[in-house]
């Protein structure tokens, strides 16, 4: 007979004392890392689950007992499905308590474990009868119904609900929903029927339905949510026969017309009932999983100018190229291992490849040198122009091509260990952006408005013209790339040239380039501002107030955007809330990339300084 998950677990616990007893140091160990298999289990006393979990089958928690899920816990599920239903069998059932809290820092992780997960691998965590759930922290995808509840209590907050069928189905449940992201689900998001729910400070995102309300005789609230993308940002069930009033929701736009066309109601169903909204005026703070940081200083090294260059990273070595004429080398604790002085300003962003790192000077000097000794390999110079005064372009390594696009307009491809012209491209002076390559074109802008698209020999593939100059790096996008002129115009484009969308930000935009990141495109203005945009249509997400004009790139990561400005201040924002997290100030401007390295948070200054911060994860309540 095949001995319960908790028989096993008790009996290596008795044999592993024996063995201690009689061989000393000779115990066996269970480490967090080792996975504990549940196979069709029951639970009846109160559990404390963490490292690694493994459910094939069902596992069943009992009337009366808890389980409690520790931070950090990976709980993978075996994808079988006997009943070719086309849905994964597995199952965590709860009838007592369930306790899954984590951090931010150690999210608990509930997911398929197959190799290439699917939507519905494997089927919900199914919650009857009991008195107390509470889901936070918990990354849950890849499931058909999520949380599968009915005559439960329970909260949910601080969750990412993701790739699954359904994110929720409630039924005679009361539960609140709050500060989660509930995205790319292919049904719905949240859906209930005959249930109390209050679903509050959550983002619904690119779900079928955001919100389903299948039926209900009870009381509910949906308030200061943000929706936007869902095929219907709410919808009510086809027996849904009364009408429903929601308020302080932002539904994805400032028109309210638009606005009740993303609801599913009476409007669209003359047998159901209408939805009544009552709009917020612009995208609701505070939303989506919860977040707080501190920047602390930890070390700053000083150099003779300004440092306005992107920090480079690599092989235990940071590379910081200051107005002195100098690249400074230092280790992870700030000190000096080199100095290489190069004779004239650096601006423009170094590139690390091949154990060599490539930068240009402001006299027109392109260097390779060895990354670990500065010692010179190569040099390259161009013919000056009318443009050479300030703000040199970064370089590319492509392949075994290094790319340099000069001042005079020219974009030259040298060869990465000789440095010989390999070929050259006449892209419109000035060129003061880096260019970028998908793996199959060279996106190149000018400052005179010109977006050129380079086959990987230099061939031209395509140009398009912008009524104001192109200062900043493309960026690259899942369908194509996007620009961003002086003015504030923002044109994405397909592969072929042919324009996907554009969007006036009205604020001005010099040198940082926008950055994509998971279906959105950030961008830093002169304007005070940090905006995002849905990368599909090109709407407005939300944007958020910088300190002051900034001419830096952002950096992001962990859900986190960095970014400097020229009052002096570093500002972390939220990247699905768009919230202030915090704030670093300066002396003075900041217009290079941050750059995280080594555990610390990096960031160059015009005070001549490279500034190293750590970051310390505030504690929430």
């Amino acid at each position: 007979m095949q001995l319960s998950q908790q028989k096993r677990l008790i009996l290596i616990g008795i044999v592993g004392f024996f063995v201690l007893l009689i061989f000393p140091g000779c115990a066996p160990t269970l480490t967090g890392k080792e996975a504990i298999r549940y196979h069709n289990d029951h639970i009846s006393v109160d559990t404390v689950w963490s490292g690694n979990i493994i459910i094939d089958g069902t596992v069943k928690v009992a009337k009366g007992a808890t389980l409690t899920i520790s931070p950090g816990t990976d709980i993978a599920f075996v994808r079988r499905d006997a009943d070719a239903d086309g849905l994964g069998d597995a199952v965590l059932a709860v009838e007592g308590r369930l306790m899954a809290v984590g951090t931010r820092q150690e999210p608990i992780r509930f997911h398929s474990a197959a190799e290439n997960p699917q939507p519905g691998d494997w089927l919900e965590i199914r919650v009857d009868f009991s008195q107390e759930v509470h889901l936070r922290y918990c990354d849950i995808r890849d499931s058909a119904y999520t949380l599968h509840a009915h005559f439960t209590r329970g909260v949910v907050e601080d969750c990412t609900i993701h790739h699954n069928i359904d994110g929720c189905r409630l039924g005679q449940a009361k539960f609140t929903f709050r500060n989660n992201l509930i995205e790319h689900n292919q049904g719905k998001g949240i859906n209930f029927r005959n249930s109390t729910v209050d679903a509050h400070h959550n983002i619904l995102r690119h779900n079928g339905s955001g919100i389903f309300l299948f039926e209900n005789d009870r009381e509910f609230d949906i308030h200061h949510n943000n929706f936007y993308g869902n095929l219907d940002n709410l919808r009510l069930g086809d027996f849904y026969t009364g009408d429903v009033a929601v308020r302080d929701n932002w539904w994805g736009t400032v028109d309210s017309t638009q606005a009740q066309a993303t609801i599913y109601d009476r409007s669209k169903d003359p047998e159901i009932g209408q939805v009544t909204i009552s709009a917020a005026e612009s995208w609701v703070a505070e939303t989506g999983p919860r977040d707080t940081l501190k920047l602390v200083p930890a070390w700053e090294y000083a150099t003779s100018g300004y440092v306005d260059a992107d920090l480079v990273a690599g092989n235990g070595k940071l590379y910081a190229a200051s107005w002195d004429g100098a690249l400074h080398v230092l280790n992870e604790q700030g000190e000096t291992l080199w100095t290489r002085n190069l004779g004239d300003t650096l601006d423009a962003t170094p590139v690390l490849s091949g154990g060599q790192i490539f930068l240009q000077s402001w006299s027109r000097e392109v260097y390779a040198l060895d990354a670990a000794t500065g010692v010179v390999r190569w040099r390259f110079d161009y013919s000056p122009s009318r443009a050479d005064d300030h703000r040199q372009a970064g370089l590319l390594v492509v392949d075994d091509l290094v790319l340099v696009p000069a001042w005079n307009g020219t974009l030259f491809a040298l060869d990465v260990m000789s440095g010989e012209r390999r070929w050259s491209f006449s892209g419109g002076q000035p060129l003061r952006a880096q260019p970028v390559y998908d793996g199959n074109h060279i996106y190149l802008t000018s400052g005179d408005g010109t977006l050129s698209a380079l086959a990987i020999d230099g061939t031209l593939r395509w140009q398009q013209a912008s009524d104001a100059p192109l200062l900043r790096a493309p960026a690259l996008l899942p369908q194509g790339v996007a620009v961003v002129n002086r003015e504030g115009q923002v044109v994405a484009y397909d592969r072929s040239g042919q324009i996907l969308w554009q969007r006036e930000l009205d604020e001005t935009c010099y040198y940082g380039s926008p950055l994509y990141d998971d279906g959105a495109l950030f961008v830093a203005t002169a304007g005070n501002g940090l905006w995002k945009l849905d990368v599909t249509t090109g709407d407005i997400v939300w944007r958020a107030e910088l300190a002051g004009p900034s001419y830096a790139t952002p950096l992001i990561d962990s859900g986190r955007i960095f970014v400097g400005d020229n009052s002096g201040a570093l500002r972390v924002f939220g990247v699905d809330s768009g919230d202030l997290l915090t704030e670093h100030k300066l002396d003075r401007e900041i217009q290079g990339r941050p750059l995280l390295w080594a555990g610390r948070l990096l960031v160059g200054s015009r005070d001549h300084k490279v500034h190293a911060l750590r970051l310390i994860d505030q504690a929430l309540p």
